[in-house]
């Protein structure tokens, strides 16, 4: 499912993880003597907000730049609909059980809703539900399925896409087309829409390297933004500010922006892996070229959703999760039924991948009308037509270029690492792209936000 790794990891090392990050947050909040340095973020998203608002109550002069016109970057919580604010970026907070935006969500009384991925209903590709004994099927290739994935990594001396290991250890020109199909669903719910890539893109190796936090996973019943603006409270954000260019020498740095130059002593950068690699901010000096490789391996996903608003609910209530065979693989396959969370019909589809950005070159009309016809095959051409949608085109934003990072084929842990270290102590890195432990995630930002500052904590202590 959409909602969970692909294979759970709990360790000692998590623990360890989380003790030291409540510390740090812990002692973030205690307000030090005012510190001289100047400290520049670029982004205002999670990373960003975590690392000024650590360093702010450090005593540190921070000052964030912030090209959208909003705070929250990929948290984007959209109130078009006054009843019901929906998520048109992170949506979950992964793993209730010690994760830190659990303890931010519950230190604001912030209201959630848990999803289960037990609780789901799949249809065949004709629309009709799947039988037990279909279902028995399901279950036994999804099995052969990990545990052929737990051989491949095992068994290569140099990286292959996922795509290519499963094609050779599955025999796959073999397969009826029937287990192409199923085959087909399990890898894009369990994998593809998780990771937002196709398995063509993904490294055998290394596309699940992730830890997991346990229990339910929880949405925002007023959507994630309470999280960001929480954060934000007290710091000094200047919105429209789009970043050119970061100069860095001996004495601090200069950041030139659309409205003017700013200059600190140190500089954050917390910039989208997919922007990064679009090369839009120059760097001078340039980046170091282990940093470039760094960018250029790793891969940028894209996780497209697509909201439909009913005038009633068609579909039964007691499933979070509404699933689909497709007939091209990806298409319309996962569904998340948002009635019981935010008491409105809403429905919410999913394309990852390469779908996900074919799409994306569609009209909303059309792209409504794709979905619809999916969702008639499952309920009938009876279905009330949507009172209303949103949608979402991360590949096209200017401001992300996709989604969330991936490990594509060739890429490394190492990567993740090279690309958070810091530069001549004066330009540092944050975001999800930079966590090797917890990437793509909400609280795999945070964390990096709580890392880069206390890196510049004990650089001025």
């Amino acid at each position: 499912m959409i909602n969970r790794r692909f294979f759970l990891i709990v360790s000692s090392v998590i623990l360890a993880h989380i003790v030291a990050s409540k510390n740090l947050a812990n002692n973030s909040l205690k307000t030090t003597k005012k510190n001289k340095e100047k400290i520049i973020i670029i982004g205002a998203g999670i990373a960003g907000l975590t690392a000024g608002k650590t360093l702010q109550n450090k005593g540190f002069e921070v000052i964030l730049l912030e090209a959208r016109n909003r705070i929250g970057g990929r948290l984007w919580t959209s109130k078009k609909w006054d009843d019901a604010f929906v998520d048109m970026g992170a949506s979950w907070i992964h793993g209730k059980e010690g994760n830190p935006i659990t303890q931010l969500a519950n230190s604001i009384n912030a209201q959630v809703f848990p999803t289960k991925s037990e609780k789901a209903i799949i249809y065949d590709i004709n629309g009709k539900f799947i039988t037990e004994e279909k279902e028995e099927k399901l279950d036994t290739l999804n099995n052969k399925l990990q545990e052929i994935i737990s051989k491949i990594q095992n068994k290569y001396d140099e990286d292959i896409s996922l795509q290519k290991a499963l094609e050779k250890e599955l025999k796959w020109q073999t397969l009826s087309d029937v287990n192409k199909q199923y085959f087909e669903y399990l890898l894009n719910s369990n994998i593809e829409q998780e990771y937002a890539a196709d398995i063509s893109q993904l490294s055998a190796f290394y596309f699940d390297e992730t830890k997991e936090f346990d229990g339910d996973d929880l949405l925002f019943v007023k959507g994630y933004n309470l999280i960001s603006d929480y954060l934000a409270t007290g710091l000094n954000i200047k919105l429209d500010h789009t970043v050119e260019s970061i100069a860095s020498n001996s004495q601090g740095v200069n950041v030139i922006t659309n409205k003017g130059n700013f200059q600190a002593d140190r500089v954050i950068v917390t910039l989208p892996l997919g922007v990064l690699q679009k090369n839009i901010v120059k760097f001078s000096p340039p980046l170091p070229e282990k940093k470039l490789e760094a960018i250029n391996q790793l891969g940028m996903g894209v996780l497209n959703k697509l909201y439909l608003l009913f005038p009633k609910r068609f579909w039964q209530n007691n499933y979070d999760w509404i699933e689909k065979i497709s007939e091209k693989k990806g298409q319309w396959s996962e569904w998340v039924n948002l009635e019981s969370a935010l008491r409105k019909p809403i429905l919410l589809g999913f394309n990852a991948g390469k779908f996900g950005r074919e799409i994306e070159s569609w009209s909303d009309e059309e792209i409504v009308a794709d979905a619809m016809k999916n969702l008639r095959q499952i309920y009938g051409n009876s279905i009330p037509q949507p009172i209303d949608y949103q949608l979402t085109r991360w590949n096209q934003d200017p401001f992300t270029f996709g989604s969330y990072s991936y490990y594509a084929t060739n890429s490394t842990p190492n990567h993740r690492q090279e690309l958070a270290k810091p530069i001549n102590k004066k330009i540092f890195f944050a975001g999800e792209a930079t966590s090797i432990d917890y990437p793509a995630t909400v609280h795999g930002a945070y964390f990096s936000g709580l890392r880069v500052s206390q890196e510049i904590i004990t650089l001025t202590n």
